[in-house]
């Protein structure tokens, strides 16, 4: 059996002293012996962790830190994350005469789906993608009828938080006509680079640290991560995000990066390093009612996004997923004689395709009940039927 050839993915010289190369077991131990290597690590796939927002944490466009700052028109930010999709983007508009800070040396690359000349702006300064790492794990070039190699975003994720970071202002932006309002990013004048390191399957991190000395060369100011591991955490010096951010630092480099979806819990909190500064999300001072009457009286708060027409007055009856094929309502599993023409109560689930789940048993509604992780917090999402999200208390009541 044929042993495949080293082949050099990445040199490394502004996030790390180093490289990234496919090699054999017996190679890479090989290496590790020499006494001029001080680690060899194994390349490791990472995963990905409103309206108001502004105004509630004080931020106004007329006084204070954004005036103060000109709205951070001098400053980059490098996003790391699924690329950008600023086609028809009103939130990654520019100023036709607004230029690149002079300091930033960075650019946009064009692929066969990103026109980097019709794309980037005074807004969208850099785009670019790494792939490598990714490739190689996946044993073969990207198909890109299920995903493209260029920094054009196809998942959604990297453009919701390059916005958020750095987006223009939006007039009348709304979610399926909820949170009316005008939306903007936290740095409404600041450039965004978007460095493309996550794809279908995650982010590997021969491609981040990859990105990462891209961005130091670049000139960012800022290198926001919203990305990282899901399972134990590495020690600092075998952690792609935690190096790179090491060297991003000592060139005077803000790296943000986020501290997961886990929890609660002890040691569930992702990129600690005392260098990063670490980002956990919060609640705002808002909420989308939809409460859950029951035919006694009783209420329950509840949350929704649903945006159709509304079931109205008339009591239906509310069955509980358990007693009609499956608590969570699994594709496939609920009784449509049991479901149709009542309301489903589903254990927590994948919201998404649990009302899906129930409209094709027949069923004209659904209350989910959000997880003991999440506490009191009731989480709605978009369904394409009445549904409403509630603590899990209301199943227990």
């Amino acid at each position: 059996m044929s042993v495949p050839a080293p082949r050099v993915l990445y040199s490394y010289s502004h996030a790390a002293t180093g490289f990234a190369a496919r090699l054999t077991g017996r190679q890479a131990a090989h290496l590790a012996a020499e006494r001029s290597v001080l680690a060899v690590v194994p390349d490791a796939t990472l995963q990905l962790h409103t309206t108001l927002t502004p105004s509630f944490l004080g931020l106004s466009a007329s006084s204070g830190l954004i005036p103060a700052s000109n709205g951070a028109t001098d400053v980059v930010i490098g996003v790391m994350d699924t690329g950008v999709y600023p086609i028809d983007r009103a939130s990654f508009a520019a100023d036709p005469t607004s230029l690149p800070p002079g300091k930033f040396r960075g650019s946009c690359v064009s692929a066969p789906s990103f026109n980097a000349s019709a794309y980037c702006n005074g807004k969208l300064v850099g785009a670019k993608a790494f792939y490598e790492g990714y490739e190689l794990e996946l044993g073969r070039p990207i198909n890109e009828t299920e995903e493209l190699r260029s920094p054009l975003d196809t998942n959604g994720h990297g453009t919701h938080t390059a916005f958020t970071a750095a987006g223009s202002a939006v007039a009348d932006a709304a979610l399926y006509g909820y949170a009316k309002g005008k939306t903007v990013g936290m740095a409404p004048g600041a450039r965004i680079a978007s460095y493309k390191v996550c794809w279908k399957y995650g982010c590997m991190t021969s491609d981040i640290l990859a990105a990462f000395d891209e961005a130091i060369a670049d000139g960012v100011d800022v290198i926001s991560a919203s990305l990282g591991s899901t399972g134990s955490a590495e020690p600092f010096d075998m952690d792609s995000i935690a190096v790179g951010a090491f060297s991003a630092v000592r060139k005077g480099i803000l790296v943000s990066a986020s501290a997961g979806n886990s929890g609660p819990g002890e040691s569930t909190a992702r990129n600690v390093a005392p260098w990063l500064l670490t980002v956990g999300a919060s609640t705002v001072n808002r909420r989308f009612a939809a409460d859950v009457v029951l035919g006694n009286g009783d209420t329950f708060p509840g949350a929704s996004f649903y945006a159709g027409p509304p079931l109205g007055a008339t009591k239906i009856p509310l069955v509980y997923g358990r007693t009609v094929g499956s608590k969570t309502c699994e594709a496939g599993k609920l009784n449509a004689s049991l479901v149709a023409g009542k309301i489903v109560l589903c254990d927590p689930g994948v919201n998404f395709e649990q009302g899906d789940t129930v409209k094709l048993a027949g069923g004209v509604g659904a209350i989910f009940t959000s997880a003991k992780e999440l506490g009191e917090l009731a989480l709605g999402s978009p369904q394409i039927i009445p549904a409403t999200a509630v603590t899990l208390r209301f199943r227990n009541t």
